[in-house]
């Protein structure tokens, strides 16, 4: 299982509010076309729950988004681009889901329904292309998955069966308290 990290709990919740928002868009439009309020409903509620999750989302990404960019193979730009166009994505799929749970309170009224099925047009084009910038930077594999080569810890000698020279030095184990020289 992989470690619970914020790049990995982002990675986790992003699909969320992309295709929620897109298939709800593409479902409730076809309802209206077709006169079939169920579809449009349904649309509307797909719309409301890429409300409720896209704050997470968000949210996982500024913290992944801190650790990311201080990677050496990433470049800051793209993940400056993808912030941008991650908070104009939350403030239109913020807006759009409290606008479908005021129209999920009246299921009768369907200028407001379809009012929300136009502003999720936008919304699912901005989450798109929010996801398509994210989808643009390189995530890596973690420290420890790293090969050999890249490592700081190459050309230490360790004893068989002993820990390495990081794990050492990080236990505390040298005069120096866990600090290398």
């Amino acid at each position: 299982m992989p470690a619970l990290t914020w790049k990995y709990v982002h990675l986790v919740l992003n699909p969320f509010p992309i295709v929620l928002s897109v298939v709800g868009v593409a479902v409730g439009l076809a309802g209206w076309i077709l006169d079939r309020p169920a579809w449009e409903r349904y649309g509307v509620t797909s719309l409301f729950l890429a409300g409720l999750v896209v704050l997470p989302t968000y949210y996982s990404g500024i913290a992944a988004g801190d650790v990311v960019s201080q990677r050496t193979f990433v470049t800051p730009g793209l993940i400056e681009t993808h912030r941008t166009w991650a908070t104009w994505t939350l403030l239109a799929v913020l807006a759009d889901g409290v606008f479908a749970g005021f129209s999920l309170r009246q299921p009768d009224d369907g200028r407001l329904r379809r009012f929300v099925l136009m502003v999720g047009v936008l919304t699912a084009c901005l989450a798109g292309v929010t996801g398509f910038m994210g989808g643009r930077i390189a995530h890596g594999a973690d420290e420890r998955a790293r090969p050999a080569a890249n490592r700081s810890d190459v050309g230490t000698a360790t004893p068989a069966g002993s820990r390495s020279a990081p794990a050492a030095r990080g236990a505390g184990s040298d005069s120096t308290g866990g600090r290398s020289p």
